[in-house]
Order: C-alpha cells, then structure tokens, then sequence
C-alpha cells in the first residue's frame, strides 16, 4: 500500500498584509432574493485598512494599494476564508474601477468560498486582466441565501522584494471592566441644561411612550454594522434606554440616518424622515396624530464638511428640534473617523450655545488608540472601525455606551433650571424650517402630500410662507430608479430616498419655474455613470452654479443653496443641461424652500 502524499504547498512562505482578520460581515438581503456584502476599497480605504490591521506604515507600500497597476506590482495573491455556522458557500469578488466606466469596465477578481474556513488563493499572476483598469474599487461577499453573519479573513500575500510586518491580533475588548468604563467616561463633553432630557426619563419611568430619533450621516444609518438594523449604535442607544428606564418598555424608534449627507441635507428631509408628517414611509396614512420625538440624537460631526453653510445648517437642525412645541431633549453625539478626523471643534460651540448635552466618541477612544497596551490602550483601531470611515459593532456599541452614559448620570442628577432658548442664534437662524418638495404632478410627496404641478404654496410654522408656480418640466421628464437608498427604523432593506423625481436623458428645453421665497434649496443625485452630464442653474436668467454629478463619485443625495436672502421675493428659477451635454443624463430629486 502506497504511503501518504505530501500535500503541495500552493504559496510558497511570503510575507502578508492583513485586510480582514476575523472580520464580521453580514449577508445583506439583495434585490433577487440572495445575499451580499459590499466592503468599498476606494478612496483611500484600502491603504487605511492595511494600516489599521495589518500594521503596516511603509508610506511607498500604502501609496501602491490605490491605482491597479501598482497593485499588480506588489501583490502576488489574495487569500481569503470565510466561516459561517449556517453552512453557505459564497463568493469572494475583488473589484477594480475602469477608466471609462467606473462601476462596469474594470476586472473583477474571484474565487468561490466554502464555509468551514478554507483558504482560496488568487494568484493575480492568473487573473485576465482588462485594458481599462483604474483603481481598487470594492470588495464584495456574495452568497445564495441573506440574513446571516460570517467571519472572513482577507490577506495580500506579496512579491519578492516587498515585506510586511509580522502580524499580531489584538486582545478582546472587556465591556465589563473598570477601564472600559474609565473610557466610556471621557466620552462626556458637556451636560448642558439636561431639564428636557429629565422629563423624558421621567416620562418613561411613569409608563408614557417615549419616541427617540436619530438623524445623521451613514454612521446613524448604520453603516459598518452588521447587522446594519441591529447593531447599530442608534438600535443600540435605542434598545438600552428602553431596558434601563421605560416602565412599560414601550419606546419608539425613529432612525433617519443616511450615507454621505451633511446637516444641509438633515433639514430638508426633517419633517419627512422624523416627523413622518403623518405618513408612513409608504405613503399610508399614520393613525397616530404625533410623531415629534421626546429625545433628539444627532450625529453630523464626520459629514458636515460637505455642508456649504460650515454650521449654519446644523445650527438650523438644532433649533428646529428646540423649537418643537412638544420641547424635545437633544443629545449630540460626535462621532469620528480613523484618521481622528471630525467636526467638534466647529459644531460643539453651537451645543455650547444651546446648553445641549453632548458626547464624543473620539474624546473616548481617539488618544489610546496611540497606548500600548501596558500603558492603558483598551481598544485598537482595527476592533473599533469596520473600514476607514465606520465603527464595527464593536465601535457601534461604544458609540451607545457614550450616549447611555451620559443618560445615566441626568437620570441621577438633581433637577436642572428651566430651559430656555437663546434669545439669538450662534451664527443664523435661516435654516429652522425648510418645506420638502418632491417634482411630479402624479406623485405624491411622504412629507405632508405636497407636490409640484402647475402650482403649489406652503406655510411653516414660523408664518414663512412662499409658493411655486408656472412649473414646466421641460425635457426633465424620465424617472430615475437608482437613486440612493438608505435603511429606516428597523428595517433591513433600504428605502429609496426619492422615488419621485425627474430625469433629463435628451434635449435642451430647461426645467424651469416661478417662486416667491426666501430660500430655494435643490437637491440632486450624484453618480459616478459616464452617461451622467453637467447641468446649470440659473436665477432671474443668471448663473449661479453649474453642477457636475460626477465630481463626487458615487450615487448620492446631493443637496445645495440656489438662494438665501432675509426677505421673501419673486424669482425665475431655471435647470437646463449644461452646453455640450444636452443628451446627457441628470437626475433632480427634490426642492427645499422657505
């Protein structure tokens, strides 16, 4: 009988960067019924991650996980494995973007994946590669069935002449332990004036229903945790509250967060995504009389650059929750990216202005990323984000503790003085209320059923009132069925943002109509589509911004300022594709307008 054979290494012994080690993804529910993972390496994600958990900080290997060709350069395989306790194979799929057509003309790289933790090898040697290749797009996972976790690990083995620091897991976090709740305690920036946020503790422990809303960016939509509905620092703020102080565990739940989109776009959505206006979210009408929430959460400290205002715009959200009749509790959280990179500095002297109670994740965590271990570090960078930009669930439940924390300690504090609104702005005041306004005369909007066809009015409650007419479509008349989607409440599956809307393909006749306002907001989406063109917009026959959808790079809502004067005015407002790109495509979402 013939003795055993040697198996035959596939590798020889290379040094490897780490991706994903023990990395938790979930199967999110796909459009046909099977799952995916999307994991974007873009935009510097990929560098980041080789640094936060390979270790790596050689500045001439980081510099290569960007463009395809210096890839190919220093990688000689990827390896990757995948568990999952409901035994489902799936697919691994590295992504390059093409020159010519981001999302479709790149190679894709793929090796099936069997579920008891296999290794598969792609030798980028055997790739066919394609003549249009880029950059490094995406990672994707994909399997047959949705709705389940699993751990994957990805690693980069390399070519002869390049190494990679050896690789050492970090220690499992203790959320139980002293030091744990040292961190979660430098988390608290200010208290303020916690008189609301007291009551709807009190209101709770009483029995009453408590409704809390979150609104923010990705982070509050749930990004980076999987899964995306119930790991997210918002459920889990969410959940604790109810455990802790409702009597009759009867809180409500009102999550409005949504990718890449500043405060700009929070206060053009406000009356839709947390007031609900009296519709639900597909436009069924609301038995219930109220939605104005008792506890406010906001979280714009890592989108807000995009916000032209830089705070205005928040300042705007944060008095339009304090103005609410109802007198809700606001909490700021500030979240933070792994570069340390947020907002604070900017948007905590307006909290400060406001009294409003405020916590910080990056107060937390940020300056014991830099410990050892010996000297007190927790938590490393690689437990904490999910990718360059978003928690895991871990980090998710950081973000939670920080917040509960701070709960926790106005829920034993004595009584605090009545509130009182400042009797001036910290910077302005002109974005407290901003009506939304879908375009479709056969549509109708979720928030208050308005909708634009010949002619409209409106009124806030404020007294501002303004109004649309002479309305003409032009040749913006397709719809648009790829627009940004984002995850509500509970849900696990994403909502189109604005499923009425407008979409020039060809012609030159211009969106155009008459208003009488003090502000005109347009919101549009960006795409990353070659077929995608420029459009102008002008004001009283005056340009005053040429919008390039393209310049973003991936589908979004993009929200922005036509006009903002103190006095209302008669104005002509026009939308017409820029010259050159007349038979380009361009889609217009939504108006804001006071």
């Amino acid at each position: 009988m013939p003795g055993p054979v040697a198996p035959k290494d596939p590798v020889k012994k290379r040094p490897a960067i780490y991706l994903m080690y023990d990395k938790q993804i979930f199967a999110n529910p796909f459009k046909d019924g099977t799952g995916v993972c999307f994991l974007f390496m873009d935009d510097g994600r990929m560098p980041a991650m080789a640094n936060m958990v390979g270790g790596v900080e050689d500045e001439e290997i980081l510099k290569m996980l960007g463009k395809t060709e210096d890839f190919k350069k220093l990688v000689y395989g990827i390896g990757v494995s995948m568990i999952n306790e409901q035994k489902v194979d799936g697919e691994f799929v590295l992504q390059m973007y093409g020159k010519s057509d981001t999302y479709n003309s790149g190679t894709s790289l793929k090796t099936r994946l069997s579920s008891d933790g296999t290794e598969y090898l792609i030798p980028l040697g055997e790739v066919e590669w394609g003549n249009d290749d880029d950059r490094i797009g995406q990672i994707r996972f994909h399997f047959d069935k949705a709705e389940f976790p699993a751990t994957v690990m990805v690693k980069m083995y390399l070519n002869d002449g390049y190494t990679a620091p050896e690789f050492v897991p970090s220690d499992p976090v203790d959320v139980n332990s002293d030091r744990y709740k040292e961190l979660i305690a430098q988390s608290l920036v200010s208290m303020g004036n916690y008189e609301r946020l007291k009551k709807a503790i009190e209101k709770a422990k009483s029995g009453g229903s408590v409704k809390m809303a979150f609104i923010g960016g990705s982070i509050t939509q749930g990004a980076g945790a999987t899964p995306i509905n119930a790991e997210c620092y918002a459920f889990k703020t969410y959940k604790a509250f109810d455990e802790l102080f409702a009597k009759n565990h009867n809180t409500e739940y009102i999550k409005a967060g949504v990718g890449g989109t500043p405060s700009e776009f929070g206060i053009v959505r406000f009356d839709r995504d947390i007031l609900r206006d009296g519709y639900f979210l597909d436009g069924s009408k609301s038995s219930e009389p109220n939605r104005n929430p008792d506890i406010a959460i906001v979280e714009f400290a890592v989108n807000d650059e995009g916000d032209e205002t830089k705070g205005k715009c928040f300042e705007g959200l944060i008095r339009r929750f304090l103005e609410m009749e109802n007198m809700p509790a606001v909490i700021v959280i500030f979240s933070v990216f792994i570069d340390d990179y947020n907002l604070q500095e900017r948007l905590s002297p307006i909290g400060f202005h406001y009294e409003i109670p405020m916590v910080s994740a990056k107060n937390a965590v940020t300056d014991q990323f830099y410990m050892s271990k010996e000297q007190g570090r927790i938590i490393t960078k690689d437990q904490y984000f999910y990718d360059r930009y978003h928690p895991t669930n871990l980090g998710h439940t950081i973000m939670a503790d920080c917040i509960i924390n701070l709960i926790k300690k106005v829920a034993e504090a004595d009584a605090a003085v009545p509130y009182k609104l400042p009797e001036s702005p910290k910077m302005s005041d002109s974005f407290e209320y901003v009506s939304l306004i879908t375009i479709g005369a056969d549509s109708k909007d979720l928030a208050g059923g308005k909708y634009v066809g010949t002619g409209t009015t409106g009124e806030d409650n404020m007294g501002n009132s303004w109004s649309i007419s002479n309305f003409d479509l032009g040749d913006f008349t397709e719809k648009d069925d790829a627009s940004q989607y984002a995850e509500r409440d509970f849900d696990l599956f994403g909502t189109m943002q604005f499923p009425d809307n407008r979409r020039h393909v060809s012609g030159s006749t211009p969106l155009s109509f008459d208003t009488e306002s003090k502000l005109l907001m347009v919101v549009t989406k960006d795409s990353a589509a070659p077929d995608e063109g420029n459009a102008d917009i002008f004001v009283d026959g005056e340009l005053v911004k040429t919008v390039d959808p393209r310049e973003i790079g991936w589908t979004h809502c993009n929200a922005m300022i036509i006009f903002n004067n103190d006095t209302k005015a008669k104005h002509n407002v026009k939308i017409a594709m820029h010259p050159g790109d007349e038979d380009k495509k361009f889609t217009i979402l939504a108006f804001g307008i006071r």
